[in-house]
Formats: C-alpha cells, structure tokens, sequence
C-alpha cells in the first residue's frame, strides 16, 4: 500500500512519526493539537483524533488536557550499579588520600557506583586474602596502594583476566597489565632544589627514612634534587642521609637529632626531606637543638599534608593534588574502552616559613 493509499490517519502518524525521528519537535513543547491537524491535513476532528490516538497507544504521544500531545521522552536505563575498591596500607585520613576518596565518589554518584575503603597490611604479601575477598564478592575494580615495591601479583592479576581494571597507586611500578597513577616526584623535588638555590642555598641534602632502591617514588624525588644540582652547576655533590629508626621510634628521633646537629656542624644550610612527616620531626630537632628555622637551617617537605602544618611548623612543600588523582581514578574505571596506562600527575609547589634566602 503506497502512502496515497494509506488511511488517512495513518498517513498523518506516519507524518508525525518522521518528525520525531529527525528530531523536528522539543520535548516539553506539544508536536500536534487535533486542531492543528485539521488545518494542516484539511481533515476531520475524528480523523485527527484517530492518528493522536494511534500513537499514543503506541506509547509515542501524551495528551495534556487544554495543550495538545506531546512526544513521550525515552526512558534512558540506567548503568548497574558498580563498586570499586581502594585498599591501602593506613587511615585514610592519612597522606591527603581522603581528598582522593572524597573526588572519586562525586563522580561514581553520577553513576550510582561508589568507591569503598579497606585498609590492609604493609606486608603485600599477607593482602592475598582481603583482596580474594573482594574477587569473590565480584569488586568491578582495584585501587591498590602499596607500602613498596611488592604486590600480591597472583591476587591482583586474577581481577585483571576477569577484565577487571587494577590501578597502582604512588608508585611508578612496571607491570603493563595494570593502570599506574602517580605524582610526578621527580619535577617536584627539582623544584623545591631549584628553589632552595635561588634563595642561595647550595649546601644541601636529601634525607629519608627509605633507601632511594627500596621506593621508586623516592628514588624519583631523590634523582630530582640530584640532576637539579648538577644542572645548577654548583660544585656540592648531592648528598642521601639515611635516617634508619630500625623500628624504634624513640630511638630513631634521637638519632635524628644527631643526624641534623651533624649537617649543620658541616655547613649545611638546607635539608630537602622525602615527606612532610619527616620534615616536621626535623623542625622539632633543630628547635630542642637551638637552631633557627628558616634562619639557620631551612626545610622543605613532600605531600601538603596536616604535617607540614603541625605546630609551628610551616613546611615549603609540594602538593600532589589528590583532587586530581580521584578524578583520574574514577575515569579511569569508568572508561568503556579501558585499557592500562600510566598517569603522571603534576604538582603545585607551596612555599611557606621553613625556607628563605641564605644569610651569609
């Protein structure tokens, strides 16, 4: 039956129907009145009415009463409900990570997924268990936060052949079936080198409670310090202090009182420390020492975390922009067409009170 040919009312829907597949009508305005029909086809109220009713009953069209009938909208269906887990080895209220949290979970609530939290133990090792746990209870995704180096390889690869994304956090670790977000801790460092030498410091070191081999995030910010000294030109060798509490806090602050009466005895005018932790410990030793900070010996830390500001201390520092790194979390795992990458994630430098210009 050619269109001539088709009811009238027929004809008429069919009309309607064309305008709605090129888009030729809004939502919320009405795309026909009977009235309308009539003048524009020069037919019968009764056969207007005919082709409203056939495409409402069609689910195509709704009336409202007094304003004509309207294009019904599509009901979108939404994504199923997804969960995704973070596991790291402390509080997440430590390092700036509830920051990260806290972002990614603006953006899973879009989608009605959400990012729970499960705190696991230093040793990678001993994670087998709780990250089976979470494989069992079908988890879409990992975040997995290492202490160093290690990871329960067998326990995150298992996520990975059920095409599950796995995303490494802080630590710039090659495995190329998974995700690898980090900071990026080298320019950080150099900048906070670059800036201690604009303000006339040239007898520097870098101090750590972590050998530059056993972290490859501090490595980075080791070798950042390293190559800006030797791009500055100046003649003082780089120096890494190793501050090894061996377990025993109270031990190791002593030690760490040694450590920077010594620096300073030697001439050192600036320690570059691998976190905000560790440089607030540094400020209290140079104060039960007698030294001055900015004055006689200047700071800088790593992170922006509450340490930098604990106390009177107010640590030069670098802010790894934990807003950004949730962000790149959640699209990551939201990604249709995932698949594993690295993300290095700028900084922003922070001067504050522990750094200033050397007075000779």
């Amino acid at each position: 039956m050619t269109a001539k040919q088709l009811p009238l009312y027929q004809f008429i829907a069919t009309e309607i129907e064309n305008l709605i597949k090129s888009n030729s009508f809004e939502y919320d305005e009405p795309i026909c009145t009977e009235k309308s029909l009539c003048e524009k086809y020069e037919v019968s109220r009764i056969t207007a009415k005919h082709a409203i009713t056939s495409l409402e009953t069609r689910g195509i069209l709704y009336r409202k009463r007094g304003q004509g009938s309207f294009v019904v909208k599509p009901v979108v269906k939404s994504a199923p409900e997804r969960t995704f887990a973070l596991v790291i080895p402390f509080k997440p209220t430590q390092g700036g990570i509830f920051m990260a949290v806290e972002v990614a979970n603006q953006v899973f609530l879009q989608f009605g997924h959400y990012l729970t939290i499960h705190i696991c133990k230093p040793d990678a090792t001993e994670n087998t268990e709780l990250l089976e746990g979470l494989y069992n209870i079908d988890t879409d995704g990992i975040v997995y936060y290492p202490q160093d180096s290690d990871l329960p390889l067998e326990a995150l690869n298992a996520f990975v052949q059920r095409k599950k994304p796995v995303i490494i956090l802080d630590k710039p670790i090659p495995h190329p079936q998974f995700t690898n977000i980090v900071c990026d801790n080298y320019r950080g460092s150099y900048i906070l080198t670059e800036h201690l030498l604009s303000y006339g410091h040239t007898q520097m070191c870098y101090l750590s409670r972590h050998m530059p081999e056993d972290l490859p995030n501090i490595w980075d910010r080791y070798k950042g310090y390293k190559d800006c000294l030797a791009a500055s030109g100046v003649k003082t060798k780089p120096r890494y202090v190793h501050w090894d509490t061996a377990g025993k806090e109270q031990a190791g602050y002593y030690m760490l009182q040694h450590l920077v009466s010594t620096l300073y005895q030697e001439g050192y005018t600036a320690i570059l420390c691998d976190n905000d932790k560790t440089a607030f410990h540094i400020h209290m030793c140079c104060q039960n020492l007698g030294l001055r900070v900015p004055e006689d010996m200047n700071i800088t830390g790593f992170d922006n975390n509450y340490w930098a500001t604990t106390g009177n201390a107010q640590i030069t520092t670098i802010d790894q922009n934990f807003g950004l790194i949730g962000k790149t979390v959640a699209e990551t795992f939201l990604d249709t067409d995932y698949k594993p990458k690295n993300h290095i994630i700028p900084m922003q430098f922070v001067p504050r009170t522990s750094t200033r210009k050397l007075v000779r």
